[in-house]
């Protein structure tokens, strides 16, 4: 037992000097200078939203959610790989709300997370600036409509509870966290390691691990049957070093190099504390491993390994080390960020030609979508559908849909009875080549009338087909 004891001792060593939660209070130049922070985030965040142009991972979602009949469907999402509690409270929300209305809630999550990271790095305002601007927590884990923001919360709110001495309670927002995202076990494992380490009882870990557990092995079920997911290339072992120097973001710099360079700089800033350290680089490693298999070059899930290192880092205790590491690894992310608020700023929604607003004119009073109107292939379908509460002819199938149905996805799929379908017609794609080639081929005329860019997916056009 003292072997043990020893051995416990020197891998959970107490935190370095100034840990984030001493007790000395913020000077009030850095309380100032964190409220401007703090209000420029909001002030963008609000920016964004309104300008921003919702796309198929935000509709899908809401569509399933509010579009399923089947209980069954709500607990495993056909197809979809995600745990269900995104999911149960878009439900929720769809009894009050539209899904133009709902998805700016996420803007007020972001604002409130704001407040939280504000709070809890008290006097650390480079870091502060660093992780609100970076291109993860400023987009896709801000505004957009979808569960990240919410995953965020959870994390800053655990790491309140553990500061406060809560840590029972704090293993339990992580283990809700991972029923909004699969990826979330991330966090939740770490903080295993980090709660045995400070003494936690393995008996009182059991309960929140097996709920942990539940979502995560609901979110494995759900992804069965999908044929998208596997290898995107022949090359695992390029694909993971990729993914391992996710910090740097920008596609020529990243590879062997960058990866080995970032697994020494965390070794040297958390090589007191072997443990944690272990745990850490564990997980990144398997992260890496993990989205080569199942997405290849993973740009923005990346975003988890980030904010891994964040954990591990408020964890420990930020000591001039750890301070440096972080800023390191967010700055890159910061640059990409901020040069992509420009864009979208400069090119808002109401710039954007509306496919469906246009499509409907040109048909008339008698338009019905469910009639007339053809997405092509699915993916073109749920953005639609989501904005304007329709659904559509899914020219893939010859079905009338509205969210994409993943275990039956075959998106270079021509259903003839569709394309040949009484004219005129009118039709909306992503990728129109192929489909509008094959019509001309066929003796169809497709007329275009209109076309609308997207940061976050792929253009869309629209035809009326004679």
């Amino acid at each position: 037992m003292q072997a043990l004891s020893r051995l416990k001792n020197a891998w959970f060593r107490a935190r370095s000097p100034e840990p984030s939660d001493s007790v000395t209070s913020p000077s009030r130049a850095d309380t100032i200078v964190a409220l401007i922070i703090v209000s420029a985030y909001a002030i963008l965040q609000i920016a964004l939203v309104v300008a921003h142009d919702p796309w198929v991972d935000e509709a899908q979602a809401w569509l399933l959610a509010t579009g399923a009949t089947n209980p069954l469907d709500l607990l495993i999402l056909p197809g979809e790989g995600h745990p269900p509690l995104w999911h149960w409270l878009l439900k929720a929300l769809s009894g009050v709300f539209d899904f133009g209305q709902a998805r700016y809630l996420n803007t007020g999550i972001a604002i409130l997370n704001a407040v939280l990271l504000c709070r809890l790095l008290r006097g650390e305002v480079i870091l502060l600036a660093l992780i609100l601007f970076s291109f993860a927590v400023l987009h896709y884990w801000g505004y957009h409509f979808r569960p990240y923001a919410l995953v965020f919360t959870c994390l800053l709110t655990a790491l309140w509870l553990d500061r406060s001495g809560r840590s029972l309670a704090a293993t339990w927002v992580l283990a809700i966290a991972c029923g909004l995202h699969f990826f979330s076990g991330l966090f939740f494992a770490f903080w295993l390691v980090f709660q045995h380490g400070k003494g936690t009882r393995i008996v009182d870990l059991l309960a929140p691990s097996l709920l942990a557990l539940f979502f995560g092995a609901i979110a494995v079920l759900s992804g069965l049957g999908n044929p998208t997911t596997g290898p995107q290339t022949g090359d695992l072992l390029v694909d993971t070093l990729h993914n391992l120097s996710w910090a740097v973001m920008l596609e020529t710099w990243r590879g062997p190099l960058v990866a080995v360079l970032t697994v020494a700089a965390l070794t040297f800033a958390f090589h007191t504390q072997k443990a944690l350290l272990v745990a850490l680089l564990g997980l990144l490693i398997c992260f890496s491993l993990a989205a080569a298999v199942i997405y290849g070059r993973s740009p923005w899930h990346a975003a988890f390994m980030t904010m891994l290192c964040f954990l591990a880092t408020m964890t420990a205790g930020i000591t001039p080390v750890r301070r440096w590491v972080l800023i390191l690894l967010l700055v890159p992310q910061v640059a990409i960020g901020l040069a992509l608020v420009g864009q979208r700023l400069a090119n808002p929604v109401w710039t954007k030609d509306d496919l469906y607003a246009i499509v409907a004119r040109d048909a008339g009073p008698d338009f019905n979508p469910e009639l007339d109107l053809v997405g092509w292939p699915d993916m073109a379908i749920p953005e639609w559908a989501a904005k304007n509460d329709i659904r559509m002819i899914n020219a893939n199938s010859g079905e009338t849909a509205d969210a994409i149905k993943w275990r039956t996805h075959s998106p270079m799929v021509y259903a003839d009875s569709v394309l040949n379908k009484p004219k005129p017609y009118w039709l909306i794609c992503i990728k129109c080549d192929q489909v509008v080639g094959y019509l001309e081929r066929s003796g169809s005329t497709a007329v275009q009338l209109g076309y609308k860019t997207s940061f976050d997916f792929e253009a869309a056009t629209a035809f009326r087909i004679e």
